[in-house]
């Protein structure tokens, strides 16, 4: 409208407190407001900056880069050899700026799902950098069983049909390297593998929150009782980013770090109220945050009887701040915890310090629920872990967290040119197919048209047969026949604005 006052973006950028964008980012600069007001009054205009496309990798230069990569190989080590592509994303324009993120954003979440020592990054092995390579056993998929869960629910698997140029190479891979698909697209990947089920498969995550304790070498029970101060350390809060009710963490030190572990409440009544009851409180369901062994974080959402579960409940725990408030396992977590552990200030030991007459065990009470100080220093010891194993996984730290920003992105429907080349199409080869090749019976005209798109699920449900037309030897369909004289709707609709008989 070209007044910035009746924005409502303007409005919740001049909010009190100020509202953040991005997400966890802090609030803008009065410069940059400014900035985002001097657009609004100009109109709003598009910002896009036209660029020329790329050079267009085709799939037999994809595919040859992966076939002389894996020969570089040794041949004990070949089946072990696995990649990732940003090719479609590149050959459909993607930025640079954009392309970075996938690739930071790629590196994170496979070392986020690692059970190995080391942050190992993908290793790109193209000039364009659009193809990654990565070993199974720096990230213990091998003995964990991780690429065959993912190959199973992969819905892009391309083997090229009958092509006589592409599915050899793509054959040959997959003899080499012992798998029915050779590479994931990266988008997908990060969409997918950062949800349950495949985040809780591909991390062989137990089924209870005991069972994890065990293999992390965690007895809460015994620390509980014997260790407060030495081996756990617990705060409580009256609400906090993610509740309304009150709330208690407790750290663990477990094999590989850090081990915290929350109480979540649906209310704050009797045995709720952790200021009454704080070490008999009844909890309705938890969080758990702890270190992987190369100092990443890993995630588990469990009911109040520790068993896993996939989503929190909404009126336990939610996300305002995010499109979607439930508390998604794995990818919520990631978003939330882009920095590590959330900072906050214990409400209970003061309460504890004040009560006269106790219905609990004082001492045990306050060597349990330590001094903020002392939280504090656990906090920011587990965050530059955190940190340490970020940035070397080639990550920003503090950056507008990326698996969680191409997660939404991938929810978002594809154009003409991401569709060509997510099938290793030119977009206006593609377009011809679609008018007048081998898609003509798809009927795709009407889903992509030339300036628009076509619904994620809708095309994830035509990708297997649209690849198999493309990649066939059939010749395509006969054009269909036109319709009988008289049938015409556009000239049916003439001859009746006309006056004319329909049979004219």
């Amino acid at each position: 409208s070209g007044n910035p006052d009746a924005s409502s973006l303007f409005q919740l950028l001049r909010a009190d407190p100020p509202i953040r964008m991005p997400r966890l980012a802090p609030p803008l600069s009065e410069l940059e407001i400014f900035t985002i007001r001097a657009w609004i009054a100009a109109g709003a205009p598009n910002w896009k900056v036209d660029s020329p496309p790329p050079d267009f990798i085709t799939p037999d230069a994809m595919l040859t880069v992966m076939q002389q990569h894996v020969n570089s190989l040794r041949p004990f080590d070949r089946p072990f050899a696995r990649y990732f592509t940003l090719t479609h994303l590149y050959n459909a324009g993607e930025t640079d700026e954009a392309l970075g993120a996938y690739r930071r954003a790629l590196s994170k979440l496979i070392n986020s799902l690692s059970w190995g020592r080391e942050v190992i990054q993908p290793q790109p092995i193209d000039p364009a950098q659009t193809l990654f390579y990565i070993d199974l056993r720096n990230y213990e998929w091998d003995v964990r069983n991780a690429w065959p869960k993912m190959e199973a629910v992969y819905p892009y698997s391309n083997d090229y049909g009958e092509h006589a140029t592409y599915a050899p190479l793509y054959e040959t891979l997959q003899q080499e390297l012992e798998c029915d698909v050779p590479f994931l697209q990266v988008d997908w990947f990060l969409s997918t593998a950062s949800l349950p089920p495949l985040y809780h498969d591909i991390l062989d995550l137990p089924e209870t929150d005991r069972e994890l304790e065990e293999q992390l070498d965690v007895d809460v029970t015994g620390n509980l009782a014997r260790a407060p101060g030495f081996r756990v350390w617990r705060a409580g809060v009256n609400e906090s980013r993610v509740s309304q009710n009150n709330r208690v963490v407790e750290r663990h030190t477990s094999r590989y770090g850090a081990y915290w572990k929350s109480y979540d409440f649906a209310g704050n009544v009797g045995a709720q109220n952790i200021s009454t009851h704080p070490l008999s409180f009844r909890h309705d369901g938890g969080e758990i945050i702890f270190n992987l062994p190369n100092g990443l974080q890993a995630y588990l959402i469990v009911t109040e009887a520790g068993t896993r579960i996939d989503s929190a409940p909404v009126e336990i725990v939610s996300n305002p701040a995010a499109p979607d408030p439930v508390v998604h396992n794995g990818l919520s977590c990631i978003g939330c915890h882009a920095k590590g552990m959330q900072a906050f200030d214990d409400d209970v030991r003061a309460v504890i310090e004040a009560d006269v007459n106790p219905s609990y065990d004082k001492e045990q009470a306050l060597r349990l629920y330590v001094a903020q100080a002392t939280m504090d220093d656990w906090l920011a010891e587990d965050n530059q872990r955190f940190r340490t194993a970020l940035e070397a996984a080639g990550g920003i730290f503090g950056e507008t967290e990326p698996v969680e920003r191409f997660h939404q992105r991938f929810g978002v429907p594809l154009d003409a040119a991401q569709a060509a080349s997510a099938v290793g199409y030119r977009t206006s080869a593609f377009r011809e197919e679609i008018r007048n090749g081998k898609l003509r019976a798809f009927r795709l005209q009407s889903l992509l048209p030339e300036d628009g798109s076509v619904q994620r699920d809708t095309w994830t449900s035509q990708f297997s047969n649209v690849v198999e037309a493309l990649y066939s030897e059939e010749p395509p369909p006969p054009p269909p026949p036109p319709p009988p004289p008289g049938t015409d709707p556009l000239l049916a609709a003439i001859r009746k604005a006309l006056g004319k008989p329909q049979n004219a």
